[in-house]
């Protein structure tokens, strides 16, 4: 019971309302996610069971992919249509202005993060200040979009242009602060009107099981998840290893993160915190 499950989230659920339930179906001691999704976002949530919350943080680092439509002359004070609408104006450009835009927004290398993100400021998080109706400078952050792709035509659906994108983007990016700087670039707004994670690393969507039909059996074992450099140690060096001691290089010269075995039984997963030195991630009961 120690792995992860690929849940395709519904709409309407937390990230963590999704844990709380697979805890429960599953009887699960520990449950955790790899990124949170908005209630109202659907799509590819990797999740860790037992011990494997453990190992959460190294995908929390992966590059995401995401589908969205975009909605253009309505803004909202969470950047997405669940929010309270707070302008609402008549847009009108053309699919090859749309396309410079997007182009232009796509080489920029910062962004400001939305209020209704996690991100903490002074110890507390964004969407926390927001709640209270408290103003703060939030200050922009590295980005980097890899790869996009516009998956449709411009339509017009009650009176407001709105489009289909695909966006291929490092750790840190948010898809609604990009909705807001393309909606600005066009000489307006625009606020997200669907999102759909597809990917997270190696991680896709297509194997991701519904809530509703997600079984034990389709937990996946951590071997199975990270195909890891092994450290084989001896039985002096294992009873450490069991207690969490620190390894240097006197076991290995290992870069990032790599299974420790011993007698070919992996026993902990380790990473390199220092040049040279590795602590534990995980050891194995």
């Amino acid at each position: 019971m120690d792995g992860f499950l690929l849940v395709d989230k519904p709409k309407g659920l937390t990230s963590m309302t999704v844990c709380n339930i697979l805890k429960k179906k599953l009887g699960l001691s520990k449950c955790g996610h790899n990124g949170t999704l908005d209630p109202n976002t659907t799509g590819l949530l990797v999740v860790g069971c037992n011990q494997a919350t453990k190992m959460l943080k190294l995908i929390n680092e992966h590059d995401k992919e995401y589908i969205a439509t975009i909605v253009f002359g309505l803004d909202s004070d969470t950047l997405d249509i669940d929010g309270n609408i707070i302008n609402d104006i008549n847009m009108s450009f053309s699919f090859d202005d749309l396309k410079e835009k997007i182009e232009k927004l796509s080489k920029e290398k910062t962004q400001i993060p939305p209020m209704t993100s996690a991100i903490k400021v002074n110890g507390k998080k964004l969407y926390e200040y927001q709640r209270k109706g408290i103003d703060i400078e939030i200050k922009s952050r590295n980005i980097t979009i890899y790869e996009y792709e516009i998956l449709s035509d411009l339509r017009l659906i009650d009176n407001h242009l709105e489009i289909d994108i695909r966006l291929y983007v490092a750790k840190g990016f948010y898809v609604r602060s990009f909705a807001r700087d393309l909606g600005k670039l066009l000489g307006g707004c625009a606020i997200l009107k669907e999102l759909r994670r597809t990917k997270a690393g190696e991680f896709n969507v297509i194997n991701s099981i519904k809530l509703a039909d997600i079984k034990s059996s389709d937990i996946k074992p951590i071997q199975e998840v990270f195909k890891l450099p092994i450290v084989e140690v001896n039985d002096y060096i294992a009873k450490l290893v069991k207690n969490g001691v620190m390894l240097d290089e006197r076991q290995t010269n290992e870069k990032g993160v790599f299974y420790v075995s011993n007698k070919c039984d992996i026993i902990a997963v380790y990473e390199e915190v220092d040049e040279l030195k590795y602590k534990p991630i995980l050891i194995f009961k």
